[in-house]
């Protein structure tokens, strides 16, 4: 008979106090979700491959105006890895749930891809389910700042951009990422990741959504160097065909043209 293990982890909430979340079976000892769309408490999961997932996260401003955030959810064989929190640590832990109700697994690392509240606002929520977080130094050294919770762990970025985890953990954590620092552009700590073995990249921030006819909030950004930075990003992966977006739907390498054509038009304009 088929042995079943459950886990009983008990978790610090915001409001400090004790809620019991159990895992379901390992992702390998249960079908694969049929579905390739899921919404739960307003945060919607879409399948993008086999192991790959994007959380979209939604914020209301002012004037009834509604700006969704995405980011990614990597299945791995003993965990799962998070790039990118939602807006907020409640929102944050609705992911959490889903992933270890739906897909099995309990996200053991996360990266953020820099300090603003749309990619580390839950951070907090992360850390209270013991989950392994990190960024790019600088990210770090900026989010209390802007009231932001930093990374536990600063990635070790090297002189060609490459991101890692270094020491004991590097085993373990952020294994099926590729990170990579092209330069500045939305921000000065961007980074953007690639699932290995998969045509998938995450430009986050500092790639433009399909019909955009902006830079969006250029308030952090590095108008001069953006789009040198998108074309670091090109030629270090060249067959990535599917571009994710922070705040629009995934399509393909046409986003990184179209963010080229949008800086240089800003700086036309400057």
């Amino acid at each position: 008979m088929r042995m079943m293990y459950v886990l009983t982890i008990f978790v610090f909430g915001l409001s400090h106090s004790l809620t019991t979340i159990q895992l379901s079976e390992a992702y390998s000892e249960k079908s694969v979700p049929e579905r390739t769309e899921f919404e739960r408490d307003g945060i919607h999961f879409k399948k993008l491959s086999e192991l790959v997932w994007m959380h979209t996260s939604y914020i209301h401003l002012e004037k009834g105006s509604v700006v969704p955030s995405n980011g990614l959810i990597i299945v791995a064989e003993h965990g799962a890895t998070l790039v990118d929190t939602a807006w907020n640590n409640d929102q944050t832990k609705v992911i959490l749930n889903w992933a270890y109700e739906t897909l099995g697994r309990r996200i053991t690392s996360a990266v953020f891809t820099h300090a603003h509240s749309d990619k580390m606002g839950g951070v907090q929520a992360l850390k209270n389910y013991g989950v392994a977080t990190y960024a790019h130094p600088l990210t770090n050294a900026l989010a209390p700042d802007r009231g932001l919770v930093s990374a536990e762990f600063d990635l070790l970025v090297l002189e060609n951009g490459t991101a890692k985890v270094s020491g004991e953990r590097a085993a373990n954590d952020l294994t099926l990422l590729s990170v990579f620092y092209p330069g500045p552009g939305h921000s000065e700590d961007n980074i953007i990741v690639h699932v290995k073995g998969t045509n998938i990249l995450f430009g986050g921030c500092l790639v433009r959504p399909g019909g955009a006819t902006s830079l969006g909030n250029t308030s952090d950004g590095s108008i001069p160097h953006w789009d040198s930075s998108i074309e670091n990003i090109s030629q270090r992966f060249p067959k990535a065909n599917i571009v994710i977006p922070s705040h629009g739907v995934p399509a393909g390498r046409d986003l990184l043209s179209l963010t080229i054509e949008l800086v240089r038009k800003a700086r036309q304009a400057e």
